[in-house]
């Protein structure tokens, strides 16, 4: 009787991730897909297999990831574009150092918007307010994943993965 109290009355914590499309441990056959983007409006990071952080081609410690991508879209409003490529063989701790990086720097920029349009922060608006600040501020990422097979190339809309899962 004891043990069927404790379980109708525990509450369990479920843990909440990041929303984004991780590589299959097999390779898929996938056409290749190719866009035309301005290289001024791209910020690229790529992991490497030897775990090293690459920001527009040059080593970037992930502690100053967050800052150079708020001004990043700062300068560039709606036209950024961030783009990551992981290497298949690199080590998920930097590739998730890394997005929790980008998802603080999107969350800043959303939070500033707030402050000056509603005058509160992000978490406190109303959905609709939210929903404001999220077409105002959107998340404009790519990913690949290097070396998975040739040409293999798995692009995401990280707005329509925050749209499907990732409501704040």
């Amino acid at each position: 009787m004891l043990l069927i109290f404790f379980l109708v009355t525990t509450s369990m914590d479920v843990d909440k991730g990041l929303f984004r499309l991780l590589p299959s441990p097999e390779p898929q056959k996938t056409a290749p897909q190719e866009s035309v983007v301005d290289k001024s409006t791209l910020m690229a990071l790529h992991v490497t297999k030897d775990n090293q952080l690459l920001l527009n081609d040059k080593p970037t410690n992930v502690a100053h990831l967050k800052g150079e991508i708020v001004r990043f879209v700062h300068r560039l409003g709606n036209r950024h574009l961030i783009s990551i490529e992981s290497d298949r063989d690199a080590d998920y701790d930097l590739y998730f150092q890394m997005q929790n990086q980008i998802m603080m720097a999107y969350n800043e920029i959303k939070d500033e918007y707030a402050q000056k349009h509603f005058g509160k922060a992000f978490s406190a608006l109303t959905t609709a307010e939210k929903e404001k600040v999220r077409k105002a501020c959107p998340q404009r990422i790519t990913e690949s994943y290097a070396n998975a097979t040739a040409q293999e190339d798995k692009s995401i809309d990280a707005s329509a993965e925050e749209q499907k899962g990732g409501k704040q």
